[in-house]
């Protein structure tokens, strides 16, 4: 193999497929990516036990072939090279020398005949969805997932097809996000389907963000995602989601309009006192003011106000700051919606179309 190949190209291309790369994987040459050198395009494929990415890229070959490269150090040395184009050649025993002006290497690979095989996955039916929706949805819902692992739905992301809407939700059953878009095209089917933890968080990274549009194929028990350069295919996660949209109340009984970076930085003041502490924070609302306030016994106290269009009883309720400021940060909205109820009720943050997160209040000390 000998491929001539600009460094942008190439290491675009190695991100992707490095997400995949198990750091204990099962066999070592899962530590490797298959390069597959045909045509005009250079073909990386990379694998684990439950995810498999084959990406694809524009490259000069000057002689076909195929060989595995250890993943980390390839893109390591990538990255390191200067802007150039890098030649990449392989011999007979898979050695591969690469070059980029004045800078060299000599890594040692393992043949493309002991890579496995990749399993072509049947699917029972497929839908498109814009990418862009899909990566801000998924971006939007996977920091509320749980991290229980005895909890395995929980810890994925759940893809629900349903009555002409595709969302994207995440829960932990403290705290729920939730992404709802109308869908584009005109689907058959219905179903809910548990994107594991590690596709959640990775598809994003994995996909290539030029395509439009990305094609999902599903069956029971694997998930296709694919645009024109990538196909990225995972195993579901077993069982049945909880029905999350069962806990969502139609009306709170309060709304009030907070400016959402004013928000967040008033809850990252106030919560400096109780750092380090599972203290949380307390929001009381009372005429024309929210005021947010935290103690802490060691050591001490703080508060501040905003100013918020409300007429009601005085509440107070109290939150993890935390899993506060986590939405707000994701959200892109000028203004966020508040909703609550009375002291143990939660709190519903919306402000977006199609986003939505309920967060479960805390006793105060």
């Amino acid at each position: 193999m000998r491929i001539i190949i600009p460094k942008e190209k190439f290491l675009d291309v190695l991100k992707r497929t490095n997400c995949v790369i198990n750091p204990r994987p099962t066999t070592p040459i899962l530590n490797n990516v298959l390069l597959s050198a045909h045509g005009d395009k250079l073909k990386i494929t990379a694998m684990d036990n439950d995810m498999t990415i084959i990406t694809s890229t524009g490259a000069l070959i000057e002689e076909e072939g195929d060989t595995t490269l250890p993943s980390k150090i390839l893109m390591q040395i990538v990255g390191a090279f200067p802007q150039g184009d890098i030649t990449l050649e392989t011999d007979q025993d898979d050695e591969a020398k690469l070059t980029c002006r004045n800078s060299f290497y000599k890594i040692h690979g393992l043949p493309a005949s002991d890579y496995p095989e990749v399993s072509e996955q049947v699917s029972d039916w497929e839908f498109s969805m814009p990418t862009r929706e899909l990566m801000r949805g998924l971006a939007k819902v996977t920091y509320a997932r749980s991290t229980d692992e005895s909890r395995k739905q929980l810890n994925g992301v759940v893809l629900s097809i349903r009555k002409g809407l595709t969302t994207l939700a995440a829960t932990d059953g403290r705290r729920l996000a939730l992404q709802e878009n109308q869908q584009q095209e005109e689907v058959s089917n219905e179903g809910d389907y548990i994107l594991a933890a590690k596709v959640s968080t990775d598809l994003a990274k994995c996909m290539d963000d030029s395509s439009d549009k990305v094609n999902v194929r599903v069956n029971g028990s694997y998930a296709v995602f694919e645009t024109e350069a990538t196909t990225l295919m995972t195993r579901l996660v077993e069982g049945i989601y909880p029905n999350f949209r069962q806990v969502i109340p139609e009306n709170c009984g309060n709304t009030v309009s907070v400016p959402r970076t004013q928000l967040i930085d008033v809850i990252a003041r106030v919560s400096l006192i109780i750092q380090g502490t599972s203290n949380p924070i307390r929001m009381t609302f009372k005429e024309n003011s929210m005021v947010i306030s935290a103690s802490n016994a060691e050591a001490g106290e703080s508060k501040e106000s905003i100013e918020v269009a409300y007429e009601g009883e005085e509440i107070t309720v109290s939150f993890n700051h935390a899993y506060i400021l986590e939405p707000l940060k994701i959200m892109e909205s000028d203004n966020v919606s508040l909703e609550f109820g009375k002291q143990f009720a939660p709190l519903k943050i919306t402000g977006e179309e199609g986003f939505l997160y309920m967060l479960m209040p805390m006793r105060s000390n």
